[in-house]
């Protein structure tokens, strides 16, 4: 797949998931299995959670545009790859609560390495364009 049609695909998914998590954070919260109903407390997290995600794929839509620096574009993906990054060692090395399998942190594991992926093979790669050329 080209890098461009990647980096769609990170955008919009982040987009969803972003306003999914801040219009009703209790979609979100099933698909985590947390605890139903959600406290206030953490429908708040959850709705930063979305907030963030949301802005990442501002961020990276603004990044992608014709007219913007190639910089703009590798830090926008840089930075969505550090937050999975972090995400997903959050998410790996944080306990389970009593009696709850390792399962109910998948959903989220599963979407931090996608996002990992999905910013590392969406990078343009001006070296490989340089031999192509020549």
């Amino acid at each position: 797949m080209q890098p461009k049609k990647l980096r769609n695909l990170l955008m919009s998914g982040r987009a969803i998931v972003g306003w999914v998590a801040v219009l009703t954070p209790s979609l979100l919260g099933k698909a985590w299995r947390i605890n139903s109903p959600l406290g206030s407390e953490t429908k708040y997290v959850i709705r930063l959670f979305g907030i963030r995600n949301a802005v990442l794929a501002y961020q990276l839509y603004q990044a992608d545009r014709p007219d913007a620096d190639a910089d703009e574009l590798e830090e926008a993906l840089r930075q969505g790859i550090a937050i999975d990054a972090l995400d997903l060692v959050f998410i790996l090395f944080s306990k389970a609560p009593q009696g709850r399998r390792s399962f109910s942190r998948a959903m989220p594991a599963l979407a931090a390495m996608t996002g990992i992926v999905l910013g590392l093979l969406a990078r343009e790669r001006p070296e490989l364009l340089d031999d192509i050329d020549d």
